[in-house]
């Protein structure tokens, strides 16, 4: 916890701004928080996680959390598992991204993507997401909704699936 603290208070720092962006936050300031979270050690309940390489952003997994955000809001409830039993995985597959690996975090309640991440920064799994070194790319998503929760927030982490090597050609010079 202790090593936590000063990152909060940096997000703190930042409430602010955060404020102002309102639900969802802007692209840039998302890229920027992610990115300076995972350039800096963070303990992520006893494992003590090193500094990773930043994200980048994946339009699919954008839209892909922004659906599953706007499913939340309707449902009323946080969930990973989704109606009719979905998993991040069929998620990701029916947006049309192709997954090596994946994480989802998820949160209700934040008003700022600051909360939001002190919440998954809180909890070992959800920050453990956050810096997971094989993650390259992510989308995030905040959608109002009119239940208890008010707003919904999806964060889809993921490294896209390596593409298909073409058949390695014989050379010119070479005979059969």
């Amino acid at each position: 916890m202790r090593a936590l603290l000063p990152l909060l208070l940096g997000l703190a720092g930042l409430a602010p701004a955060a404020a102002q962006e309102g639900c969802p936050p802007s692209g840039d300031a998302v890229l920027a928080r992610l990115n300076a979270l995972r350039a800096q050690p963070q303990a992520c309940g006893e494992r003590v996680w090193p500094a990773v390489a930043g994200l980048r952003p994946s339009p699919v997994l954008t839209e892909s959390a922004r659906r599953y955000a706007r499913e939340l809001a309707a449902r009323d409830r946080i969930d990973h598992v989704g109606a009719g039993g979905t998993s991040l995985r069929t998620r990701l597959r029916e947006a049309g991204y192709l997954m090596r690996s994946a994480g989802e975090n998820l949160a209700g309640g934040p008003e700022t993507l600051d909360e939001a991440m002190a919440q998954w920064l809180a909890s070992p799994a959800h920050c453990e997401n956050l810096m997971a070194p094989d993650f390259q790319e992510f989308g995030l998503a905040c959608v109002p909704g009119p239940g208890k929760l008010q707003r919904y927030w999806v964060l889809h982490l993921a490294t896209p699936a390596k593409a298909a090597q073409p058949p390695a050609r014989s050379s010119p010079d070479q005979s059969p």
